[in-house]
């Protein structure tokens, strides 16, 4: 048996960072309704920025969704 990692397969420290179109598609709404709760609060804070582009661990959402979306 073949024990060498996939090369697909990440880490299992590295969590994938999920993107306001991410949300939108797990939310099952539009980008701008998530980037209008994002102006108003209603998301939790990004956890980085890359560039000006915002993103969210999914243990954050998760979280997040977890609380009630508060």
């Amino acid at each position: 048996m073949n024990s060498t990692p996939r090369p697909d397969a990440a880490p299992a420290f590295l969590e994938p960072l999920l993107s306001i179109e991410d949300l939108a598609a797990a939310l099952s709404c539009s980008r701008r309704l998530v980037e209008r709760m994002r102006a108003a609060g209603k998301l939790p804070r990004p956890d980085l920025h890359v560039g000006r582009m915002p993103r969210w661990r999914r243990s954050t959402f998760v979280q997040w969704i977890a609380q009630g979306g508060r």
